[in-house]
């Protein structure tokens, strides 16, 4: 409703000034129509004028000493600024007296003298075939052309105020209308709105012919060629219209450099009108020979010949005053029967366009609806009331604006003031028309509230059979539809989710690929019948999907949309009063329908995110057991060797990680000691590692100190049960107890550090391929023996730790990891391994952990 008030005031606006104008227009008009009735007692002009400029005189005149080209500046005593001054001061004066014009005229000499020229007054006394012919060019040309293009223009424009095509006609027909106003000064606002409205006819009636009653094919593949004519046009009109607009406000800094702009293009200007005017008829033409549509294709062949006959005798006028040269009127360049055959003819214009749209229904402006006498009448008396306040209204503004004492800033605060006035009434009629629809036509107006607050609710709902339910309940309550069918997409068929009102579900499949799919596919609804009467088979269906939708009895088929893509549709059987929908009612249902196709896309995101969500928590589930399983394979409490202090952490860059380590007691004074990492991350890379633990402790106690053979067969073991891309950097010593010697095999991991009492740091490097990869037969590891001795440090670790980036993606190091270690190696193992890692995430600085981090510490006492 908002937006519909917004679009009302430039309307109302344009009306006012519309009307200011037409009033200025008809007052000498209704004057002269006045003379024609009663010629006895009316003055004649004793001259032809134009523009102040005399262009033939009469007998009367002739004597007096009148001549051709005098430029006539008084009359009587008064000065004269336009020639319907001229027609007010001559109605002052009966036949008999002696009027005295005020000429001024170029003498010979070259010089500009002003006489004064005294006339007797004589009577009209026209011939009857003259009087006939000026009353009907008066009143059919000057009168009611611009009565009825304006009347139609406006009447279509506020009953489709959200149509662009209503707004293209209203341009259209102001331009029509205009052409009766006669010229003037160029500083008068008669003058300016005539120009500018014919300045734009051109763009309009370019744009209504693409576009009415459906889009031109040509203009869908090629939508920039139009605007070749409508930017210079639009151009050429605009800067026009601040000329004009300056020249009205006395602005000469504005309106000399815009006339010395638009001077040279007047002649272009009314080519590329020309121009458009042809297209306007080539798209008629075209379009009542192509549009699928039976009925748009005959209006737009009554509106084809009726525009052809109500413009061609004055294009060809235009045409031949454009090839010769001469700037004369019509009645100067042509016999005077043609040029007002060719001025009548242009009546049949607004005519043709009014029967096709009002009598037609071409833009559904009527109420098509058989709602009865009673309600008829009593909106449109509504609206009558409507208009004579606002006639009353502009009448007394016009009263304080015609007054020559009123200066020009009084007469624009007076005309403010009336448009004010015209605003408020249209909001006092619409409250009435609101209190007249629940006072007396409850049934009518609840169908609107109903419709508009099902609009509002539908788009809140997320569950789908529910919004269903609702659309089709609610719908079916407000307009009294007894059967209601949704249809959503499944695959490329349009399936039936929900029907009210059938005694047995409608088994109906429409294929994607159909034509009225295809319509309601680019957001038009379709309705089935044909004159408001008869139901049709209109040929945008195929016969299958006729005979799908007689089973849902359809009548009206709404597009249920998101995203501009196509998800459901609605289909409506008639009503139970066997009224048509109205346009107020398609409007609505394309709100809702709208709406629902809003609702629909939310409910199947919100189902889809709540199906995430419960897999995302599945998974959550199985990360944590995976977690717990996993905390387990690690040491769970160390056991106590004698002549060693030693620790270990695995800190997972995920829920579960891939990075191993081990402490084993073995027989013999032996104690084993393991680290490893697994390729990759997550639950993959935890399962090898249990995989890995699994034959580490299988195998220790069969080879005893053959760390070499060990390792080969671990590399057999893992190799069968994993796949190719597994594989696992693994590091396994031995510590004998009483000799304090450590064997050991590396199987391609960091190399853990040896950092003796002195300081020296040995790297732990012997071994061969990492477990996993390769076959046993390709595999060979070496084993490697060192001497330990008291005070010792032995570190390993996974590239977790002396990878760890901060923010700016560089690496802490081994060498800044090693550092690190040696400043706090006399402290106990516990409490190194946990100095370390706070040392890596200090260097982190609150990046993200990127890998497993992993560390065992073994100190020899």
């Amino acid at each position: 409703m908002k937006s519909r008030t917004l679009l009302y005031i430039p309307l109302v606006l344009l009306f006012v000034l519309t009307a200011v104008v037409f009033f200025q227009h008809a007052r000498p008009i209704l004057i002269s129509l006045g003379r024609l009735v009663d010629q006895s007692h009316s003055v004649r002009f004793p001259f032809e004028i134009r523009n102040g400029q005399i262009l033939d005189v009469l007998s009367e005149a002739e004597s007096a000493g009148m001549k051709k080209g005098d430029t006539l500046v008084g009359m009587g005593g008064h000065a004269l600024r336009t020639d319907t001054m001229l027609a007010d001061e001559l109605n002052k004066f009966h036949v008999g007296d002696t009027i005295v014009y005020t000429v001024e005229r170029r003498e010979t000499s070259g010089d500009v003298e002003r006489h004064d020229i005294a006339v007797e007054a004589r009577p009209l006394n026209m011939s009857v075939a003259q009087t006939a012919s000026d009353f009907a060019i008066t009143f059919l040309f000057q009168l009611c052309l611009p009565l009825i293009s304006f009347l139609l223009a406006f009447y279509v424009a506020f009953m489709r105020s959200r149509d662009p095509v209503a707004w293209m006609l209203l341009f259209l027909l102001l331009g029509i209308g205009s052409i009766a106003f006669e010229d003037g000064p160029r500083a008068t606002l008669l003058r300016v709105f005539q120009q500018t409205a014919m300045d734009f006819m051109g763009i309009a009636m370019l744009l209504f012919g693409l576009y009415f009653p459906e889009r031109l094919e040509l203009d869908r593949r090629r939508p920039w060629a139009k605007w070749i004519l409508i930017l210079p046009l639009a151009f050429l009109g605009v800067a026009n219209l601040i000329e004009r607009s300056a020249r009205f406000f006395a602005i000469d800094s504005i309106w000399r450099p815009f006339d010395k702009l638009t001077s040279p293009f007047g002649s272009a200007s009314t080519i590329l009108t020309m121009i458009a005017f042809g297209c306007f008829f080539a798209a008629l033409a075209t379009k009542s020979a192509t549009l699928e549509n039976h009925d748009s294709r005959r209006r737009l062949r009554i509106l084809y010949v009726g525009t052809s006959i109500a413009v061609l005798p004055s294009l060809f006028i235009i045409l031949y005053r454009i090839i010769s040269g001469r700037h004369e009127g019509f009645t100067q360049l042509v016999p005077e029967w043609f040029a007002i055959v060719a001025l009548l003819a242009i009546l049949l214009f607004p005519l043709t366009m009014a029967y096709v749209i009002v009598v037609q229904r071409a833009m559904d402006v009527s109420v098509v609806v058989r709602q009865g006498i009673q309600y008829a009448l009593a909106k449109n008396g509504v609206l009558l009331i409507q208009l004579l306040l606002s006639f009353v209204v502009i009448l007394i503004a016009l009263s304080f604006v015609s007054d020559a004492a009123t200066n020009r800033l009084q007469k624009m605060i007076f005309i403010g003031i009336g448009v004010a006035f015209v605003f408020l009434i249209r909001l006092l009629a619409d409250k009435i028309k609101t209190w007249v629809d629940r006072r007396f036509f409850r049934e009518a107006y609840n169908a609107e509230q109903i419709l508009s607050e099902l609009s509002d609710d539908v788009r809140t709902m997320v569950e789908t059979k529910p919004l269903l339910e609702t659309v089709a309940g609610r719908i079916s309550e407000s307009l009294h539809v007894p059967q209601v069918s949704l249809l959503l997409k499944h695959g490329d068929k349009f399936i039936p989710a929900y029907s009210l009102g059938f005694d047995t579900e409608p088994v109906v499949a429409l294929s994607g690929d159909s034509k009225s799919i295809r319509k309601l596919g680019n957001n038009q609804h379709i309705v089935l019948y044909d004159d408001m009467t008869e139901i049709t088979s209109t040929p945008t269906m195929s016969l299958s999907d006729r005979e799908q939708l007689s089973e849902l009895n359809s009548q009206v088929l709404l597009p249920v949309t998101a995203k501009s893509v196509l998800s459901g549709i609605i289909s409506l059987s008639p009503k139970r009063s066997e009224e048509p929908y109205t346009a107020t009612d398609l409007r609505l249902l394309r709100s809702v329908a709208s709406q629902t196709g809003l609702a629909l896309e939310n409910s199947r995101l919100t189902e889809a995110i709540a199906r995430e969500a419960a897999q995302k928590e599945r998974m959550n589930t199985e990360l944590e057991i995976a977690r717990e399983v996993q905390e387990r394979l690690f040491p769970q409490e160390l056991p106590v060797v004698e002549g060693l202090d030693f620790f270990g952490a695995c800190r997972p860059a995920l829920g579960v990680g891939g990075d191993y380590y081990d402490f084993l007691e073995l027989p013999e004074n032996r104690f084993g000691i393991a680290i490893g990492d697994i390729s990759g991350k997550g639950i993959g890379a935890s399962l090898m590692m249990a995989s890995l633990q699994a034959s580490l402790r299988g195998q220790t106690l069969h080879f005893g100190n053959d760390l070499a053979g060990l390792m080969s067969q671990i590399n057999s073991l893992v190799y069968e049960a994993s796949t190719t891309n597994r594989y696992a950097t693994f590091f396994y010593a031995q510590y004998e107890k009483k000799t304090r010697m450590l064997s050991y095999v590396n199987a391609g991991h960091n190399p853990p550090f040896l950092i003796r009492v002195d300081g020296s740091v040995l790297k732990l490097e012997e071994g061969g391929a990492v477990v996993g990869m390769l076959p046993p037969m390709l595999v060979n590891y070496t084993q490697g023996e060192i001497q330990l001795a008291a005070g010792d440090l032995l570190v390993g670790y996974t590239d977790g730790i002396s990878e760890a980036m901060n923010p700016n993606e560089e690496e802490w190091g081994e060498d800044a990891m090693l550092e690190s270690i040696k400043t706090v190696a006399d402290m106990p193992a516990a409490q190194i391994l946990p100095f370390v890692v706070a040392a890596a995430d200090r260097f982190a600085d609150g990046a993200k952990q990127h890998d497993d981090m992993t560390m065992v510490i073994v100190k020899v006492l």
